[in-house]
């Protein structure tokens, strides 16, 4: 591993290729900040075994993941040939188990890197010692793959030059699509990508406990959360979403057999003490206000999402996390909204949703009790984006 790593940072997490910036904030609400880890891309993650398994068993925006697991800047392929060679005789025990080597690539070319050729070299080495190979159905899978990065500059390359890594493969991708919008006996055209659902449940309630969703529509983010473990609370000012939630988490519990229910509510995000009294404090709030298309240069809605904020503040636990998605405009995907001197750069002023700059923003989050600990901008078409934002309770 690298000098700058502990040696329990030994396994890898591999995120899928949709939105990697939100899986880096999901990644990071997960692993075990007692523990070292490290992201040396932006789809890969460096931790401990314990944190790999559990964003294995919680994420739906993990491509695969690696126990035991190695990595290194990349050189040439000869010599990573010998590296991981020598590495899988020093970590690997052949009791008389199949292994495949499979190899691939992430992000742009890596010059001199050739899949076939590491494939061939390091499976004719395995096989030489021993190793029984199978191509189908393989009890161990030895994965090898280089990193590099796409769309830097001259000058950033440099910086990050590409990497290896390598391990046995211990787990794949997640069976989100099992719980798309269309499947539901329930749903409608605006429901919440499942992937997105689930890693906003992660991020505001990583420890299963209580999570409230006080506009739980269709119950998208209850639906990710019930299948994690979590305690499920939602509310909705509109009767029909309310069933529609009812009948979704019905559903998921029978076909899906997720073994958590979910108390669901009609009632006003902004009323939730009398509303939720018997059930509160909350560990975790994450929820999708309602917006329209252009919202994000509109005022229509903020008093509700601020009055929202406010009334989670009052049945939160001191140390509660919460998370939003907020309409954003295309033109200010990218930025960095946490920056020291925010709102002094030229093009700052793009930076707004619901007609409030960014800087309106903050201090009015502030003020209902909440501290914005991390932004990450999300595309969604030409004429809107979306903000998820994750709070922690003030106190």
């Amino acid at each position: 591993m690298s000098g700058n790593l502990a040696k329990n940072a030994d396994a890898i997490v591999i995120a899928s290729g949709w939105q990697p910036s939100i899986a880096r904030a999901e990644f990071s609400a997960l692993v075990d900040s007692a523990n070292t880890s490290q992201f040396i891309h932006e789809r890969v993650l460096i931790c401990d075994q314990d944190s790999a398994t559990k964003i294995a068993q919680r994420s739906a925006l993990i491509s695969e993941t690696l126990y035991p697991a190695n990595h290194s800047l990349y050189t040439d392929l000869e010599k990573h040939v010998e590296l991981v060679i020598s590495w899988c005789k020093e970590h690997l025990e052949n009791t008389g188990q199949t292994l495949a080597v499979r190899a691939n690539k992430i992000g742009k070319k890596v010059e001199g890197w050739s899949t076939r050729s590491i494939e061939q070299s390091i499976g004719g080495e395995m096989f030489r010692d021993g190793w029984k190979i199978d191509l189908t159905a393989p009890e161990i899978t030895l994965k090898i793959t280089a990193l590099n990065h796409n769309n830097l500059t001259e000058e950033e390359e440099g910086e990050n030059p590409p990497q290896i890594i390598w391990g046995v493969k211990t787990s794949g991708t997640s069976t989100w699509d099992e719980r798309t919008a269309p499947k539901r006996p329930y749903f409608k055209p605006i429901s919440l990508d499942p992937r997105l659902a689930r890693a906003m449940a992660n991020i505001a309630c990583p420890e299963e406990g209580k999570i409230l969703d006080p506009f739980c529509g269709t119950g998208g983010i209850l639906l990710e959360a019930a299948a994690i473990g979590s305690q499920v609370f939602g509310s909705d000012a509109d009767s029909r979403m309310v069933e529609g939630s009812r009948d979704n988490l019905k559903w998921a519990k029978e076909i899906q057999t997720m073994s958590q229910s979910a108390k669901i509510k009609r009632g006003l995000a902004t009323q939730l003490t009398s509303l939720w009294q018997e059930y509160m404090p909350f560990d975790g709030f994450a929820f999708d206000p309602p917006y329209g298309l252009n919202s994000w240069k509109s005022d229509d809605g903020w008093q509700l999402f601020i009055g929202a904020l406010s009334s989670c503040g009052e049945v939160a636990t001191p140390n509660a996390q919460l998370v939003a998605l907020l309409p954003w405009p295309p033109k200010a995907l990218g930025m960095d909204l946490l920056r020291d001197d925010f709102g002094q750069g030229e093009n700052d002023g793009l930076a707004q949703t619901f007609g409030k700059s960014w800087v309106e923003v903050v201090k009015e989050v502030n003020a209902a009790g909440w501290e914005i600990e991390s932004t990450t901008t999300i595309p969604v078409h030409k004429s809107l984006a979306r903000l998820l934002l994750v709070c922690q309770k003030m106190n």
